[in-house]
């Protein structure tokens, strides 16, 4: 018998990547939030000056990836169609 070979669709492999970025974003963000660090610095090259933002943003940045990560795309797909 021949098998066929498994691959991921483009939606499996989106998924899962959703889900590892956003979870390292959520984990890291809500460990500074509670190493009480309410700003992250860096560095802008192309301004030459340090930028600041909100801890806060990567943990939204981590829940809006996992929601994408576990929104079952293809029910909403097949829904939109009929």
């Amino acid at each position: 018998m021949l098998r066929r070979k498994t691959t991921l669709s483009d939606l499996a492999l989106f998924r899962i990547i959703a889900l590892i970025c956003g979870s390292i974003s959520l984990s890291l963000g809500w460990g500074a939030i509670f190493q009480r660090y309410w700003w992250h610095a860096g560095y802008n090259p192309k301004l030459g000056r340090v930028t600041t933002g909100p801890t806060l943003a990567w943990v939204v940045y981590g829940v809006i990836l996992l929601v994408a990560g576990i929104f079952p795309w293809k029910w909403l797909f097949k829904r939109r169609k009929r």
